[in-house]
């Protein structure tokens, strides 16, 4: 079975949590970004705004800590349920660009 879950969006980080770190010592960061574009639904034009969790882990998470509230991103990475029991998405965050 071949299944897919990849997205690719640009953001602006709006919130960020403490930088903590795993038992074992691995960095997290979970922070909050906004998402606003215009898309294309059925033939028309759509304002879409999104708010999303993400989390970012090892020297990503390091990495991502430096930047500031307000920071544009390109982030990259794949869609899980924020925890054991939650039904709400959480974005993990793979790869990131600044813009």
């Amino acid at each position: 079975m071949s299944s897919t879950n990849s997205i690719k969006l640009f953001v602006t980080i709006s919130t960020k949590e403490v930088l903590r770190f795993s038992p074992s010592g691995i960095s997290i960061l979970k922070f909050s970004v906004e998402h606003q574009s215009e898309q294309m639904e059925d033939q028309n034009l759509r304002r879409v705004k999104l708010d999303l969790d993400c989390v970012a882990f090892g020297d990503r998470a390091v990495s991502l800590d430096r930047l500031g509230i307000g920071q544009q991103l390109l982030l990259s990475g794949f869609l899980m349920n924020k925890g054991a029991r939650s039904k709400w998405p959480i974005f993990n965050v793979q790869k990131f660009e600044e813009k």
